[in-house]
């Protein structure tokens, strides 16, 4: 009979989305939905309601104000727009390489769905993807109703639990507007979700990760390879290696350094520091060799306790400059640095007045805020993409028709919106394109 033990949680999530959709199916049949505001779609549940309306009618009466912030979002999601945009090409063109054709991205990477995508914990991912989604369309909201556009309805979206939320403008008077005001309203909900992203990252890092440090310097063991040296001289997982071969290791460059001067086959003196005891202990390990280079081998999965990682900043030089650190940054979670999370945790010990927080408390908040942070940071570059139905489509199809219009004065406004709709298609499929060839080029 063959294990389902890897697979059971996914056949209970697959369980209960079956069992949800059927009631709501049935419900529906039995015609108790539509009565209570409550659509189907699938097996996500839309329920829709006039509550909130006199929230977000309070939230814009500064209208000054939110026309400002209006402004700024614009340019926010322009400069976002350029820039995701950008990084796509730059991605495509490195799908070729040897080294992604060896690891070809899955497709369900694609999904920025908790559960799905597994780079995103189910927790921390439904949570986060909530805060970011329900800010993004009441910011939305907010903008329209200092548009003066009528909110028709806000509302909620389950699929068993809580995945978002939205607002529903009118949509007769969004098209009303001027085009400079509608801009306003699309830019709102990306924009938000950046500056979300930009504060809960500042947080994540100097509020709660500059509290920690590693327990010591050095190189951690986070498992063994198959037929590792290491293992057979009976080295601990989760100690640090502190030294090879006489040669002191402070970082991941110096374990580098000092496996460079010695040899394959060679049975060489290794110090581990074990967190759990305090203890130094010294292995003679028989190190084996890299098949392809020949190099010699530890037998480890190693990992770099620096927490440069989380605050990438404050060591450029480390990263290559401010664009690799962004990179690195955002890429936490595809080098299994994010959540930050037992055992690994045991590298770390936590200082300065955040000590006083237990520590799983702490982690809980440090994870949450990172979380905060990479899914804000997701929804808003992706919402900017010049592709409609994405926010960041609209606004390019606004801005497509204001250039349509200054320099082509002449054309009736059926053959400007012509232009205008075959431009923004190209775009939108520009985009599929790119993010399909990510997943097919290095299959072919």
């Amino acid at each position: 009979m063959a294990d389902l033990g890897p697979y059971f949680w996914y056949l209970v999530a697959l369980v209960v989305v079956v069992v949800w959709t059927l009631v709501f199916v049935y419900l529906q049949q039995r015609k108790l939905l539509e009565s209570r505001n409550i659509t189907l779609a699938g097996p996500i549940v839309m329920w829709k309601t006039g509550r909130g309306r006199d929230l977000i009618d309070r939230l814009a009466r500064p209208k000054r104000f939110w026309q400002r912030f209006g402004d700024l979002s614009i340019f926010l999601v322009a400069a976002a727009m350029i820039a995701t945009t950008f990084l796509l090409v730059w991605e495509a063109t490195l799908v070729t390489s040897a080294a992604v054709r060896a690891n070809p991205p899955s497709p369900d990477l694609l999904l920025g769905i908790p559960g799905v995508n597994p780079l995103i914990p189910v927790g921390y991912g439904i949570f986060g993807l909530a805060v970011a989604i329900v800010l993004h369309e009441f910011c939305h909201g907010i903008l329209a109703r200092a548009a003066d556009v009528k909110v028709q309805s806000v509302g909620a979206i389950f699929l068993v639990v809580p995945i978002g939320a939205f607002v529903e403008p009118d949509e007769g008077e969004m098209r009303a507007l001027p085009l400079r005001k509608r801009a306003r309203l699309y830019a709102a909900g990306p924009a938000t979700n950046l500056l979300l992203a930009l504060l809960f990252g500042f947080l994540f890092s100097t509020m709660m990760l500059s509290a920690v440090t590693p327990v010591h310097a050095g190189v951690g063991v986070v498992g063994f390879t198959d037929e590792s040296g290491a293992a057979n001289a009976s080295m601990h997982a989760y100690t640090i290696i502190t030294n090879v071969n006489g040669t002191a290791v402070n970082g991941y460059t110096d374990f580098v350094d000092a496996l460079g001067h010695v040899h394959a086959n060679e049975t060489v003196p290794v110090q581990a520091y074990d967190p759990s005891t305090g203890a130094y202990t010294w292995y003679n390990v028989t190190l084996g060799y890299d098949t392809t280079t020949g190099r010699p081998l530890l037998g480890i999965y190693a990992l770099d306790v620096s927490t440069d990682y989380y605050h990438p900043f404050t060591n450029l030089d480390k990263f290559g400059g401010v664009p690799g650190a962004i990179l690195s940054y955002i890429a936490l979670p595809f080098s299994g640095r994010a959540p930050v999370q037992s055992p690994e945790i045991q590298f770390y010990q936590i200082g300065g007045p955040m000590a006083a927080i237990p520590q799983p408390l702490f982690w809980l908040l440090a994870n949450t805020m990172y979380w905060l942070f990479w899914l804000n940071a997701m929804l808003g570059a992706t919402n900017a993409l010049p592709a409609v139905p994405l926010d960041g489509g609209y606004i390019f199809r606004d801005g497509v028709t204001a250039l349509v219009t200054r320099f082509r004065a002449g054309l009736q406004p059926e053959q400007r919106d012509r232009v205008v709709r075959q431009v923004s298609y190209l775009f939108a499929l520009f985009i599929l394109a790119l993010i399909l060839w990510q997943m097919i080029g290095p299959r072919l």
